[in-house]
């Protein structure tokens, strides 16, 4: 699969893109974190991806990685990444979960376009697992990025849970066509150079990834299924967390709907997902994840993350 597109970055004249007359991998502009994406031998793991000795697993066998609202997300697909087998054939997934009590956002997503790209299809699931939104289209903006951008809607915000974001089997081996800034400004000034080359980026199964939300409204736990367009409060740049004059304003404005109606403890399958996901992140020694997952399921209704917490703790100390 081929796309022609036209981009003018600094990756092109930096020759960190492949050209037809030289497919040898050059400088990259940021090594620490593209050089094993950028210089792998795509075709080989393509290839491999496809064969009969890998398992691919399914959704509700994997580990995910909660999102951060309040900064960019960076994720690196890899070799190590899980193996998800979609319609189109195996992928290297990134595997994601959203946070609770959103309301509504955008979604945006970055694949860093050098050398290779990984080309994004990323999926929003439900509780269940059950599909809710897909996201397939991407261009390539101005920055080296090819780029998703949705509106997610109020209806969409409250079920989506997980996110899965791979790249169609039937991508690997197609490239990306860049036009050399030189011949871009050359026909706006009617200079009429010819192309000495031509500039691809070439498909990959693994690549690095940039998500982040804006426009996001964080949904009060005051909010009634009667009432579900109240005590909507905006998240600005800052963390998830709620400054406590805020949360003090929106308690006052909402004591009467509590009184009458007050909040639902959280549903017994989503704490057993937090308690497992918990015990997943202990057993692995990733404490920082462990604790960010207690929050979490805390400000979810939670009572039990924080015991189940340190009993894991205990228990992984004990080994």
């Amino acid at each position: 699969m081929k796309k022609v597109l036209t981009v003018v970055v600094a990756c092109v004249l930096a020759s960190a893109c492949s050209s037809s007359s030289n497919d040898k991998p050059l400088e990259v502009t940021d090594p620490f974190r593209t050089w094993g994406a950028q210089f792998a031998d795509e075709a080989k793991i393509a290839a491999n991806l496809q064969s009969s000795s890998v398992s691919p697993k399914l959704p509700s066998q994997l580990q995910y990685q909660l999102l951060s609202l309040d900064r960019t997300n960076r994720i690196d697909v890899t070799e190590k990444s899980p193996v998800v087998q979609f319609p189109e054939g195996n992928s290297y997934t990134a595997a994601l979960l959203i946070p609770d009590d959103i309301s509504q956002f955008t979604f945006h997503l970055d694949s860093l376009v050098a050398r290779t790209v990984f080309v994004p299809t990323a999926i929003f699931y439900d509780q269940g697992l059950n599909e809710v939104l897909r996201i397939e289209s991407t261009t390539l903006d101005p920055e080296g990025f090819l780029s998703m951008q949705q509106a997610i809607t109020p209806e969409q915000a409250k079920q989506a849970r997980y996110l899965l974001v791979y790249s169609k089997a039937n991508e690997y081996g197609g490239k990306t066509e860049l036009i050399d800034p030189k011949v871009v400004y050359e026909e706006k000034t009617g200079g009429g150079l010819p192309s000495a080359f031509k500039y691809y980026s070439k498909h990959s199964p693994i690549g690095n990834l940039d998500i982040r939300f804006s426009e996001v409204l964080f949904s009060s736990s005051f909010v009634t299924s009667a009432e579900p367009n109240q005590n909507l409060t905006p998240v600005e740049a800052a963390p998830v967390k709620a400054d406590a004059a805020a949360a003090t304003a929106v308690a006052t404005t909402t004591t009467v709907a509590a009184t009458k109606a007050p909040s639902a403890d959280m549903l017994s399958d989503t704490e057993t997902f937090y308690l497992d996901q918990i015990s997943k992140a202990v057993a692995q020694d990733d404490l920082t994840r462990a604790l960010n997952l207690v929050e979490e399921a805390e400000r979810a209704g939670s009572t039990k993350a924080q015991s189940h917490f340190m009993q894991q703790l205990k228990k992984q100390q004990q080994q």
